[in-house]
């Protein structure tokens, strides 16, 4: 699960090199890189932050499935705080800044936005894989049934929600043209 900075310089990835898959950091030509968590119980989903100084990504560390931040050049894991919203995954930052996208499973898949520096996190639609636009208004998102997953685009504060015309059987992952 790949995710390359916002300058197109560095790539953060899981890599399972020592046993259980840690989060990494490399430049985009594969070159430099570093190891930045080192747990048992396995990363997953890496986005950067727009400025590329931190990370943010989902890890079993605290026992189940939460959000943390680490600063791109290492350091400590930070907890981000998602209350609400338990078993977080799939983040997506905004490109301004200031939210956090996920999904949680809470019944069903339910995409949240939460503060990027953490605290309560906001229902906003019902599915998966959230991608937020270069706007930092709207989400593009999965929803519907496994076998034939359409995808929608919700506009963040009118909760507005409309589907994409599909393209092929089932879709899964958007993402934007950054």
């Amino acid at each position: 699960s790949p995710a390359v900075s916002a300058d197109g310089l560095r790539v953060a990835m899981i890599l399972n090199m020592n046993g259980s898959p840690n989060l990494y950091v490399a430049s985009i030509d594969g070159t430099g890189l570093k190891q930045l968590t080192r747990n048992r119980d396995g990363d997953a989903c890496p986005c950067w932050s727009p400025d590329g100084q931190t990370i943010c990504y989902v890890s079993r560390a605290g026992g189940g499935a939460a959000l943390y931040t680490i600063s791109a050049g290492g350091g400590s894991p930070r907890p981000l705080k998602t209350t609400f919203a338990p078993s977080p995954t799939e983040p997506d930052w905004s490109p301004d800044g200031k939210w956090i996208a996920f999904t949680s499973l809470t019944g069903g898949f339910k995409i949240f936005i939460v503060p990027a520096a953490g605290g309560e996190a906001y229902e906003v639609a019902q599915g998966e894989d959230p991608s937020w636009a270069p706007n930092s208004r709207a989400l593009m998102f999965c929803s519907g049934p496994d076998h034939s997953k359409h995808l929608s685009l919700l506009d963040v504060p009118t909760k507005t929600v409309k589907s994409v015309a599909r393209v092929l059987e089932s879709n899964s992952q958007p993402s934007w043209a950054k």
